[in-house]
């Protein structure tokens, strides 16, 4: 069970002083037992699903959570700790969303919206974690760790997300029962959805039993060597039984659903889930019947059962997905659970008329993968790929994208895209919503904008350009002069810009369809830009000026009064003027989310490098 517990921690001292006393408590009780009761940290981050810092960098990132913690029990934003890209709903509410509503799995309260795997320094079996969330805390949902020996993941704990106070530091602790194997890899699953701003997360700390003689690291090379993944006869936990068809009885006998008209049937079976549909599937030859209408699978989200899905499930579902129009494939077949090989054959078979292809950190993806999803997905309009970086998928991998001629929706957040690739996919496609947030192997963001303002010009709506730091005002120019439809353009951290150009005014004041515009960390932003903006961007509702420091509470003021549509405003590290405001300025304007974050960190006089 999960708990917050009471802080009586005031410094880093006590905090240790705590850690070795619960250690020193289980031990004691252990030892009884002949037991032996260690305390880990995190040693290494396997993967994660998004991360605010840059990959180049050392502030925000997933790697903060190695090690013992830093910040903890300082409250506040800090660029050691991990951060998350997002919070709350206002991701959600603007055009170039694409999430759709799913049918959660029983016992799950809520769908995970990111996650970090990581490894500590040995092998346990784990009793007790301790998160350290530093702000915004809350957002920790599930808990898992991976069996090597079945190879599967196992969930050790599970709840719903905590409303907490935001500006508190929370121990988030779990004692964990029923693990009765030794490993050394965890997985922490999150959803935020709930929170005012970033949560922030310091570093773990785990105590397990340690088994003696001591064991080597699990290597891939020391594990006992078998069949292959989907030859092998291990016992199958009871979920994943509910995935994959099996030999099992059916029985005969009719029942009132039989005189139902198939419309009512399809509305009574919409309200279950994929896992409940399998299982109802066993109930009779009719429910097998009405169970496997291939409408009922016409938007399939399988990142609810990432853990679950692997080739022999997908080979179970196939005759059940062949009228698919949407899949979510996001985090699903890590370690050998898919293979390229499989999901080519997949794609031919089952997605000829899919619309909407998630791979969000999908590592069986490669070049082949690219070319089947082009040739035998004629329909796609919407592709996201959100921190898949496998080391099988190259350039021309990636250019294969070109071909998808239908293709409107493109995330390649944190993928490793490069300028090559991008420039042929924005020339070949008509493009309205083109996402690009931390594609740090892209150079030349500049040539990019121009070859934008060239082939999208009369098409493009969304523009992440997060943290594509070799833009500059060049680039803005360019979509200046080229790019009157934008609704959504997110120039976070490009800190090359300088707005004294006057790039920024002329850049809002050809989009008066503007409903979100991010610059963040551009640090000369002033009265001028909001001023440009209260006049030509009548439709504004998000605006994130977080890091600058130019601009004044009378620049603000006409802001606020002027886009009335205005929801959500970011003024976090502000002027010492401006902060001292902000309670007259919530005041004045309440149906408008001012942002000031709680800043522990001193001021960076360098914002790119965070």
């Amino acid at each position: 069970m999960a708990r917050k517990e009471k802080n009586s921690v005031t410094n880093f001292d006590t905090l240790v002083i705590e850690e070795d006393t619960i250690l020193y408590e289980m031990h004691n009780e252990a030892s009884k037992k002949g037991k032996t009761i260690i305390s880990l940290r995190a040693s290494e981050v396997v993967d994660f699903s998004s991360q605010y810092g840059s990959n180049d960098s050392i502030s925000y990132v997933a790697e903060n959570i190695i090690g013992p913690p830093t910040v903890y029990p300082n409250i506040g934003d800090n660029a050691y700790s991990y951060q998350l890209r997002t919070y709350g709903e206002w991701w959600l509410m603007l055009p170039s969303n694409r999430k759709v509503n799913a049918t959660l799995p029983y016992n799950t309260p809520v769908e995970s919206q990111d996650f970090i795997e990581f490894r500590v320094e040995k092998g346990v079996i784990p009793l007790k974690l301790r998160v350290y969330e530093v702000y915004n805390p809350g957002a920790i949902v599930k808990l898992l760790c991976y069996c090597y020996e079945k190879e599967r993941w196992v969930t050790m704990w599970k709840g719903e997300p905590q409303i907490l106070p935001p500006e508190e530091v929370n121990c988030f602790t779990v004692d964990i029962k029923g693990i009765n194997f030794v490993t050394d890899y965890y997985r922490m699953e999150f959803y935020h959805k709930h929170l005012d701003y970033f949560c922030e997360i310091d570093g773990i700390i785990l105590y397990g039993e340690s088994k003696f003689p001591q064991f080597l690291p699990i290597l891939p090379g020391l594990i006992k060597k078998g069949k292959k993944r989907s030859e092998k006869k291990s016992e199958k936990e009871p979920e994943k039984e509910n995935l994959v068809q099996s030999n099992f009885e059916i029985s005969s006998e009719s029942s009132c659903f039989d005189i139902l008209p198939v419309e009512v049937t399809h509305i009574i079976l919409n309200y279950l889930d994929l896992q409940s549909l399998c299982t109802v599937a066993r109930v009779s030859k009719l429910f097998r019947k009405l169970c496997y209408d291939p409408v009922l699978y016409q938007d399939v989200n399988l990142q609810l059962y990432w853990n679950l899905v692997d080739v022999n499930a997908l080979k179970s579902l196939e005759s059940r997905f062949i009228s698919m129009r949407r899949l979510n494939l996001n985090w699903c077949g890590g370690r050998g659970g898919l293979n390229s090989s499989y999901i080519t054959t997949f794609l031919e078979t089952t997605c000829q008329h899919l619309i909407s292809l998630k791979l969000g950190n999908c590592q069986f993806i490669n070049d082949d993968c690219m070319e089947a999803i082009a040739k035998y997905c004629p329909c796609l309009k919407e592709l996201e790929m959100q921190s898949s970086r496998p080391k099988d998928l190259t350039e021309n991998g990636f250019k294969h994208i070109a071909q998808m001629k239908n293709l409107t929706y493109l995330d390649l957040y944190r993928t490793t895209i490069n300028k090559t690739s991008l420039l042929v996919i924005i020339k070949s496609l008509k493009l309205e919503h083109l996402l690009l947030g931390g594609c740090s192997n892209v150079n030349g963001t500049n040539e990019i904008a121009k070859s934008i303002g060239r082939y999208l010009k009369y098409t493009l709506k969304t523009l992440d350009l997060w943290r594509a730091t070799d833009l500059t005002c060049v680039g803005i120019y360019e979509l200046v002069e080229n790019c009157h439809y934008l609704v959504e353009v997110d120039l976070g951290w490009c800190y090359l810009v300088e707005p004294n150009c006057g790039c920024i005014r002329q850049l809002v004041a050809r989009l008066p369809k503007l409903k979100k515009l991010f610059l963040t960390s551009i640090r000369n932003t002033s009265n001028d830009d909001l001023n440009a903006i209260a006049t030509h961007c009548p439709e504004m509702e998000q605006l994130d000026i977080l890091g600058t420091r130019e601009y004044t509470v009378a620049g603000l003021k006409n802001l606020l009064q002027s886009c009335k549509k205005l929801k959500m405003l970011d003024i976090s590290y502000c002027s010492a003027e401006v902060k001292s405001n902000v309670s007259v300025l919530r005041a004045l304007f309440p149906n408008v989310e001012i942002k000031c974050s709680l800043p522990h960190t001193p001021v960076f006089d360098d914002w790119h490098m965070l």
